[in-house]
């Protein structure tokens, strides 16, 4: 863990409201200090906390049952959040007083720790940053036949799981690791090959979809603020295909099942027809993707990957509970640039604007920003 104080020397008797972050990284990459740096919190006099997780193979792999049942990363926070109950009032910090937020994957977990047994009592409000649990990334899907893909791809048996646990344990982690792409089906896509499941074993982080969860009201009666920002989707296109339009064009029908998350979910004889309808929606008919609607389709994953299921969380999560749910679309750029995934916590966090100083707007934008988040973190 990363403790951060304002003062050289905390005073217990002090109780400053805590803010807990969760990195994001797709479950797969990352660590608690690679872009949440604590400069701006400590001019507010708040103490953040940030840490790892088990991430990829190590941190999610399930063979949904009770001998593997997955979580592992999910379940690390929760270690994370009983170390800040048990300790922060030694730096000054209140118990009683925890926010918890995330970026991408680490506002998955934030949302998903409204749902689990494990997290009840650990925390009092959470805030999410461009990600939640019903975005079509963070459920895992066919994590049993993953199980047995990685065992067979490192010679241990499929089944029973006992065996294949046993099995994999003999192996090094570097043998283990290397395997990640054989879980990709377009170049890195699905970029979230590992991440939570619903568990069948003993004392379970999450028993059920969050979905149905949430329609049993069986969710923490506690605030929550979620956000994404105006050009969410850019991360995919920038990161997938270096927002190549020849590539993008050529490459379409077989990468859109994965980009955009409907692999699992719909069947592969139609996939062709789903992937050039979605464009057509978009762009129009027969349409390829040129530089005036490159911005358009933008939006497809946009909406798909993010947006849309992040507006129906909210409005769930709403009916779900008596406390107020807050949900933000961030748009504001001062250089005239697209305001892409995650881009707003970089007003919270003062490591996130990598290259240049922010301008004088900028640092405006942070002010509004950081007071949100601070009165948001004294809520009751």
């Amino acid at each position: 863990l990363n403790i951060y104080v304002p003062r050289e020397q905390p005073n217990p008797e002090e109780k400053l409201n805590v803010i807990v972050h969760i990195h994001g990284g797709g479950f797969t990459f990352g660590n608690g200090h690679f872009y949440a740096h604590p400069e701006y919190l400590m001019d507010r006099d708040a103490i953040l906390v940030t840490f790892n997780y088990r991430l990829g193979i190590l941190g999610f792999l399930s063979t949904e049952d009770a001998v593997i049942p997955g979580n592992n990363g999910l379940k690390d926070q929760v270690l994370a959040l009983k170390w800040v109950q048990k300790n922060i009032a030694c730096f000054g910090g209140n118990p009683g007083s925890v926010t918890i937020t995330g970026a991408s994957a680490g506002a998955a977990s934030v949302h998903l720790h409204y749902l689990s047994p494990m997290s009840r009592g650990l925390f009092h409000r959470g805030l999410s940053n461009s990600g939640c649990a019903f975005n079509p990334w963070t459920m895992q899907k066919g994590a049993e036949e993953k199980s047995k893909i990685l065992a067979s791809a490192v010679g241990c048996p499929e089944a029973p799981s006992e065996r294949l646990l046993k099995c994999l344990k003999q192996r090094s982690y570097r043998q283990i690791l290397n395997k990640i792409t054989l879980f990709y089906g377009y170049k890195f896509e699905p970029a979230v090959p590992f991440g939570p499941v619903v568990e069948t074993g003993p004392k379970p982080f999450l028993d059920q979809h969050p979905y149905q969860l949430f329609v049993k009201g069986e969710v923490q009666d506690l605030p929550w603020v979620s956000s994404y920002v105006a050009h969410e989707g850019k991360l995919l296109t920038l990161a997938t295909f270096n927002d190549n339009i020849e590539e993008i064009n050529a490459d379409w029908k077989k990468s859109a099942p994965f980009t955009l998350y409907y692999n699992y979910t719909i069947a592969r004889p139609v996939w062709s027809f789903f992937t050039e309808r979605i464009k057509e929606d978009y762009l129009g008919k027969n349409q390829n993707v040129n530089d005036e609607n490159f911005n358009e389709f933008v939006k497809i994953f946009t909406d798909r990957v993010f947006v849309y299921d992040g507006v129906a969380a909210a409005k769930l999560h709403a009916g779900a509970t008596n406390s107020s749910v807050y949900f933000y679309f961030f748009s504001y750029t001062d250089n005239g640039t697209t305001v892409q995934h995650a881009d707003d916590i970089q007003y919270f966090f003062s490591g996130n604007v990598v290259g240049r100083e922010p301008t004088e707007n900028e640092l405006k934008m942070k002010d509004v920003m950081l007071d949100m988040l601070m009165a948001y973190a004294k809520t009751e």
